[in-house]
């Protein structure tokens, strides 16, 4: 009787101990999620401005509320080289996915363990994007088309939900210059693509666009209607192709 008796205050004893105690040092949060992903890429070929800096601080704020537990989060770069592209930022949210009183009890997971890792994540997560918008690159092109080829290919197996990019989407590379994009040559250039491997399968995935409308200029003008209007026939051509469920092309993101 007394080595039940030392089992059960063993086990309320272990209960009882803070999450850290009984927990590994890490929990597994992507367990706790439906394997969601969400690619997140980052253009760093323009000097953004006051404006831009604003517009990329109110769509990190909306990414973050939107994403669920456990859901994970994969940034990168968007260079002129789309073999540089770096991985900035890759975790799912911290969270527990809601349980009975029973099956909570057993839980790994351990929802004040769980608030704690939260705001450590964001802080790792604005720690990476930060410089991103605060110190700015100049490049002389933009591979945009590649590296969306390339990161589509690289997380293949993660099946991306969704593709998130902040950029001014003007492509300036040895495929195409789109400061002279016209709009009959824009399926003669998106067959170009898919005949060059260059436009990956992106069944159902959406395309959330923001930071689009503005020229490539140290002064950030407005893209003229003509050229805006290309620019976004090119692109709607190029998702609808790769078999996207949807594109949104704007200033701000729109989740």
């Amino acid at each position: 009787m007394r080595f039940y008796t030392y089992r059960l205050l063993l086990l309320l004893l272990l209960l009882m101990m803070p999450a850290k105690e009984v927990l590994a040092d890490k929990q597994d949060y992507c367990s706790q999620g439906n394997g969601r992903t969400v690619l997140f890429l980052i253009d760093r070929t323009s000097a953004f401005d006051e404006q831009d800096k604003i517009s990329f601080a109110n769509g990190i704020d909306v990414l973050f509320k939107q994403l669920q537990a456990g859901e994970r989060l994969i940034i990168h770069t968007l260079t002129e080289d789309f073999a540089a592209s770096k991985k900035i930022f890759d975790a799912c949210r911290p969270g527990c996915v809601e349980q009975g009183v029973v099956s909570g009890l057993f839980s790994q997971c351990r929802a004040s363990r769980a608030k704690l890792d939260e705001r450590q994540y964001m802080h790792d997560m604005l720690t990476s994007v930060k410089p991103m918008i605060a110190n700015s690159e100049k490049y002389d092109n933009s591979e945009i088309i590649e590296t969306i080829a390339f990161m589509m290919q690289e997380y293949e197996d993660h099946k991306p939900a969704q593709l998130i990019i902040f950029s001014d989407m003007i492509e300036h590379s040895r495929l195409a210059k789109f400061g002279h994009l016209r709009e009959k040559n824009i399926a003669t250039l998106v067959e170009k693509l898919n005949r060059l491997g260059l436009i990956k399968s992106m069944q159902g995935v959406e395309v959330e666009v923001f930071g689009f409308g503005r020229d490539h200029s140290a002064q950030r003008e407005g893209l003229r209607p003509e050229q805006k209007r290309n620019i976004e026939l090119f692109w709607q051509d190029y998702f609808n192709r790769a078999g996207a469920a949807d594109l949104h092309l704007g200033r701000d993101l729109n989740l």
